[in-house]
């Protein structure tokens, strides 16, 4: 029988996986920054420490979706080539 696979593993993904890989990703980078914009926001308004410490986490977690997000394309453009 075949094995399942327990989740996304880059060096053996397809075409067809990183694609999906860079749609959920995109999703990722709006959620995050629609919650940063309204992290934002709140800041603006209430000048609480925690929202700016969440503000500092979320901009830490952008970048790090980003980063992933270019090593995906460049599998991406490998796979094409």
């Amino acid at each position: 029988m075949k094995k399942q696979k327990k989740g996304f593993v880059l060096a053996e993904a397809t075409l067809g996986e990183v694609n999906k890989q860079l749609k959920v990703n995109l999703f990722v980078i709006v959620v995050v920054g629609f919650v940063l914009g309204s992290n934002i926001l709140h800041f603006m308004r209430e000048k609480n420490v925690f929202y700016g410490v969440l503000i500092a986490a979320m901009v830490v977690a952008l970048f790090f979706v980003i980063k992933s997000r270019q090593v995906l394309k460049l599998k991406q453009q490998e796979l094409i080539k």
